[in-house]
């Protein structure tokens, strides 16, 4: 399967990727939204500009899109991003390392579907 990763550059996105990869899935691309909002309830903040060194790393294209961070209202910017991952690298699927936020969980699963 051809997966975008919404990629924080933090563990739980990093495991999520490994993850995906040992069950044989193809990592297209990683998908990094930047809040301005460093209270963001959707988005990882802290060291988030390692996304990009972490991406050359690993290989992977990344899409790195900003959002002003305005609770639900930012859910359009990621939205867009997966759009337009989907468009550049005909994805089938996301994956996220969003694991105990139901608030997060809820709100991807609704863009994806």
């Amino acid at each position: 399967m051809k997966l975008g990763v919404l990629f924080s550059s933090g563990k739980d996105s990093c495991y999520a990727l490994h993850i995906m990869q040992e069950k044989g899935n193809l990592i297209e691309c990683l998908i990094t939204i930047k809040s301005k909002n460093p209270d963001s309830y959707m988005f990882h903040t802290p060291n988030i500009d390692l996304s990009r060194l972490q991406a050359e790393a690993m290989g992977f294209p990344l899409l790195e899109t900003f959002t002003e961070g305005e609770k639900e209202l930012e859910l359009d910017d990621l939205k867009n991003a997966i759009l337009e991952a989907q468009k550049e690298y005909g994805l089938e699927g996301i994956v996220t390392g969003a694991l105990y936020s139901n608030y997060q969980k809820d709100r991807i699963e609704k863009i994806c579907n």
